[in-house]
């Protein structure tokens, strides 16, 4: 749990540093680029090469799917519509995880089930908001993200399980960013749309944050966290993060939102983790 929270808090604040500083100036190929280059240049130095070609595989394609791919749809949908929204679109990942689970396991688990639909329904009520076109767009990117990403989570968890590797965590996220590095370069050097780079240190000082730390280590710490607990919490965790990142936006950006449903919303969320952690 303790991973999971850690990661929770940091990619709360991300969702903002994205949407109010680098979405303006910086287009999503080059953003998620750089960010899975870095993160991979963290992890590269602790690479084992003696590892199976069957295990680097693995690692490969699950990085491709939970973060190459993830990027270029998570990224492109803040051309579209706003953090707060990005936020209540990802409602949907709890359910996600939760179907992919049972679906490895050949088995329905209807009180996981359950806890993610109630939780998503608690992500609801905390910002449910009108939707503009543009919104509808950026709904179905971030659907297609919130899939991958949870895919992702998933496979890792049982493909480590299986696999018994629990100590090569460090060399398995060389491989894994490689695969997210293949698919964020195909986007950045084929896309005609990208944007110059940024020229200030500012700037800079976030992207090497996003990439050392938001999806370095938060991801990391995110899958590590996921083989300690069950698929059921795993799943819940995921919307953890929609108070905390709306939190963020009213401290620090000014976002206006209902106290009540808020509260509300987010003791629904937090009683859905402590049942899971339950069952």
């Amino acid at each position: 749990m303790v991973y999971l929270l850690l990661t929770t808090i940091i990619w709360a604040f991300s969702f903002s540093l994205i949407g109010h500083f680098l979405s303006p100036i910086m287009d999503s190929w080059s953003l998620s680029f750089f960010r899975t280059a870095i993160a991979l240049v963290v992890f590269l130095p602790f690479i084992d090469l003696k590892i199976s070609k069957k295990h680097k595989l693995c690692m490969v394609l699950i990085g491709s799917i939970q973060i190459g791919i993830m990027y270029l749809l998570y990224l492109n949908a803040f051309q579209y519509t706003s953090v707060s929204k990005i936020l209540l679109f990802t409602i949907t990942t709890p359910v996600y995880v939760t179907i992919f689970a049972d679906l490895i396991n050949k088995k329905f688990r209807s009180i996981f089930f359950v806890l993610s639909t109630v939780s998503v329904i608690g992500a609801l009520i905390i910002r449910y908001t009108s939707l503009s076109q543009n919104d509808i767009i950026g709904f179905f990117l971030i659907q297609g993200a919130n899939a991958c990403f949870a895919a992702g989570q998933v496979l890792y968890k049982y493909f480590e399980k299986w696999t018994g590797r629990l100590s090569n965590g460090l060399s398995d996220f060389a491989y894994f960013y490689i695969g997210a590095l293949i698919f964020t370069s195909i986007g950045y050097f084929t896309s005609s749309n990208y944007s110059p780079l940024p020229s200030d240190l500012f700037s800079w000082v976030l992207i090497i944050w996003m990439g050392v730390v938001a999806s370095g280590l938060g991801f990391y710490f995110w899958d590590r966290g996921s083989l300690l607990v069950s698929s059921g919490t795993l799943a819940v965790m995921n919307n953890l993060v929609i108070p905390l990142g709306l939190l963020v936006e009213i401290f620090f950006f000014d976002q206006i939102l209902d106290a009540q449903t808020y509260v509300i919303g987010t003791l629904i969320i937090i009683v859905t983790i402590i049942v899971s952690i339950r069952n």
